[in-house]
């Protein structure tokens, strides 16, 4: 039975339009798409939401409001890298809003590749060997 199957697809439609009206600078249309993501999303669990709702903030200069989405969307789904990343540049020493960038959620992550194995030896001694290319 696909009941959900139109609900996820006009959710990520929802989706994809905010994160568009986000990088047109409409703040308005922004976040009416978000609300509707928001009503679309029955268990109301999609980091995504939260996510582009601290963009949205961010963009808009609250910083504070910002944090608490990203730290929403981290608490709704962990392994969901946009929110973490979100989170983590903007309470960086380092952050400046002229350099404001953002990661919507709208490009695929690319999988991490590691140069390393970590090997143990007879003692249980960890070492680290280069991979073989």
């Amino acid at each position: 039975m696909k009941v959900g199957t139109g609900v996820r697809g006009s959710f990520e439609k929802k989706i994809e339009q905010a994160v568009s009206a986000l990088q047109a600078k409409d703040y308005v249309t922004a976040q009416e798409y978000l609300k509707y993501a928001m009503l679309e999303n029955e268990n109301n669990n999609a980091p995504e939401v939260h996510n582009l709702y601290g963009v949205l903030a961010e963009f808009t200069g609250d910083l504070s409001l910002a944090g608490n989405h990203y730290r929403a969307a981290y608490a709704l789904d962990p392994t969901y890298k946009p929110a973490s990343r979100n989170l983590e540049r903007i309470t960086s020493f380092y952050y400046s809003p002229r350099d404001m960038n953002p990661d919507f959620g709208d490009q695929p992550e690319r999988e991490e590749v590691t140069n390393y194995v970590l090997e143990f030896d007879n003692k249980n001694i960890g070492h680290l060997r280069k991979r073989s290319q």
